[in-house]
């Protein structure tokens, strides 16, 4: 039960008690009053059930339903996504990666415009594409972000009251849906060389805030601190599970407690929590990854004497660090399709001056032997997990499989009854049998580069999105059954939502809603 409730529960005896302290004296006046009483805590109770309800009806968060990426019963989006055919408008709005949030006919979404320096929260007609109304507000400095990210990155979440907007540069701000400030909240920039990008989520009265290396618990109503869950380098969206949050954290998943924030327990996984999990039942799917998960992400370093037969070509017994052969890399990412070097390869001569404690730019065989050690330490075996989540959240979790090939860096997992799809760079889909950790197909959707968007499950279908715009519309089946296929010719990071009739996709500087 959770605290509000218990107020209300305890207010409504305390009250009772009182009036029959005095019922001899006034008992008309007290009737009149218990009833009240109940009469308020009834209507409490059947308003926070039915914006639960509702909630469910729209996506009104990052992936929708408890970052299911399964979309409300009622969305039918279209299956044939040809622009000329399909597309019922189109808004240009500032730059940003976060997904839309819908609630009834509102879309309500983020920006950045880098000119001015101003942090953007749009209310978009969904019917129609015109902007209702848009908010600024200025933050003092902005956080430093990846070259593929944005300081508009967190989803928005919705309650049919509020709309509450999260800016890692800024903190957090509460509108309701006229665009009227309820309250807003500044928060210190996290640490971060990539910026904040886990989305808000409500659960019961509390607004849930993912900062990276503390989860802040705040009134929704107020804006005002409930408690801070210590946690570590967490890129993730909570999910909830009855009275716990779950949480993907650098290597690592962990349960908080939601009322009060105790940990529940923390289960160690080769990861840097860069994805949010997906909850089945009583079991909980997320893909674990990091840049020297798979053998074929890096090259494990030679030996030294092996090194100096292949490199050494002036002979003086060291490496010198200009030696290094450039192809000879601590990670590489072969599907990915950017233009940015470092992240496509990085090698092992960039991280070699680090280690020169002689300071001579080369490499002698005890600085060789000290790089290679300290870096095979963490060559760890990453991976996608299925976790069955015990009755008792105080109880440990159980790993139930584990498949460690191809995993994917961002996206989310999407789980449809008995198969998880997971999509990875070069738009490659691995399908996974859910009980046993099969796989059931693994096969390119060919459409090739980087993947950032989480699938989504809509009308029977699956719709994959790739950075470089491509949208790919897959039946689920025992084979990869590719549907339709479209290209907006645009960057592509948030991940496409179903409302109704429409497919919402936003890409770096548009919201586009595809409808029948």
């Amino acid at each position: 039960m959770n605290k509000f409730k218990l107020c209300l529960i305890i207010s409504f005896f305390l009250f009772l008690s009182a009036a029959v302290t005095t019922a001899q004296n006034n008992t008309n006046e007290n009737e009149y009053l218990y009833s009240e009483a109940i009469e308020v805590y009834q209507q409490e109770i059947e308003k926070e059930v039915v914006s639960h309800s509702l909630a469910e009806n729209y996506c009104a968060q990052f992936r929708g339903n408890n970052c299911s990426g399964v979309a409300p019963a009622g969305a039918h989006p279209p299956v044939s996504l040809v622009p000329e055919e399909s597309l019922v408008w189109k808004t240009e709005i500032a730059s940003g990666v976060s997904s839309p949030c819908v609630w009834e006919n509102s879309v309500f979404l983020t920006g950045y415009e880098p000119y001015d320096r101003l942090l953007v929260t749009y209310c978009i007609n969904k019917e129609s594409g015109a902007i209702l109304w848009e908010k600024s507000v200025w933050p003092d400095s902005i956080e430093p972000v990846h070259a593929v990210g944005s300081p508009a990155a967190a989803t928005p979440v919705a309650d049919g009251k509020h709309v509450y907007v999260y800016f890692g540069s800024y903190g957090v701000v509460c509108y309701d849906f006229e665009g009227n400030l309820v309250w807003g909240k500044k928060l210190p920039i996290p640490e971060s060389d990539y910026g904040s990008c886990g989305s808000p989520v409500v659960a019961n009265n509390i607004l849930l805030v993912n900062r990276l290396n503390e989860l802040l618990a705040l009134d929704k109503e107020t804006g005002e601190t409930i408690y801070t869950a210590n946690i570590t380098g967490s890129q993730a969206t909570p999910v909830i599970r009855g009275n716990e949050i779950l949480l993907h954290q650098y290597l690592g998943l962990k349960s908080i407690n939601i009322d009060d924030g105790s940990e529940n327990w923390n289960l160690s996984i080769v990861t840097l929590g860069n994805s949010t999990p997906v909850l089945s039942n009583n079991m909980l799917f997320v893909n674990g990854f990091t840049n020297i998960g798979e053998t074929r992400l890096y090259d494990k370093l030679p030996e030294f004497n092996v090194i100096l037969s292949l490199a050494d070509h002036n002979a003086d017994g060291l490496i010198q660090i200009s030696e290094i052969p450039d192809s000879l890399a601590l990670f590489r990412r072969p599907e990915l399709d950017l233009p940015f070097p470092d992240d496509t390869m990085y090698s092992w001569q960039k991280v070699a001056p680090n280690f020169d404690f002689t300071k001579d730019d080369a490499m002698n065989e005890t600085e060789w032997k000290q790089m290679k050690g300290y870096w095979e330490k963490y060559m760890l075996e990453h991976g996608v997990v299925a976790i069955k989540l015990p009755e008792n959240e105080t109880q440990k979790p159980e790993l139930i499989w584990k498949e460690s090939n191809y995993i994917a860096e961002i996206p989310s997992l999407l789980c449809n009854g008995n198969q998880v799809y997971m999509i990875s760079n070069g738009g490659l889909v691995t399908c996974m049998n859910t009980g046993t950790g099969e796989v059931i197909y693994r096969e390119k959707l060919g459409a090739p580069g980087a993947y950032l968007a989480s699938p989504l499950l809509a009308n029977g279908h699956i719709y994959f999105v790739s950075y470089n715009g491509k949208i790919t519309v897959v039946k689920p089946d025992e084979n990869l059954n590719v549907i339709s296929q479209c290209n907006l010719k645009e960057k592509i990071a948030a991940s496409p939502v179903a409302a109704d009739n429409q497919l919402l996709v936003r890409s770096t500087e548009a919201l586009y809603a595809f409808g029948k």
